[in-house]
């Protein structure tokens, strides 16, 4: 049986460019990890001289992730 956490985390997985170092095992911090990936676009500090350049499809599935899981 899958944990919800589990769940969470195959989708996260799946997801773009989302950092996964030293998950804290809660989906609360999957969710900040792919919010921190949209914020650095959104900052102008991803895409630029980047070797990853997100396209639309990426942000939105990263954002599909967030509210799934945010609960918002």
């Amino acid at each position: 049986m899958t944990t919800l956490y589990g769940k969470a985390k195959a989708e996260f997985d799946q997801l773009p460019e989302v950092n996964d170092d030293q998950l804290d095992g809660t989906i609360g911090h999957l969710v900040y990890r792919a919010q921190h990936e949209i914020d650095l676009v959104e900052e102008g500090e991803r895409g630029l001289g980047d070797d990853y350049t997100p396209s639309r499809t990426d942000l939105n599935k990263i954002k599909r992730f967030i509210k799934k899981w945010s609960g918002k």
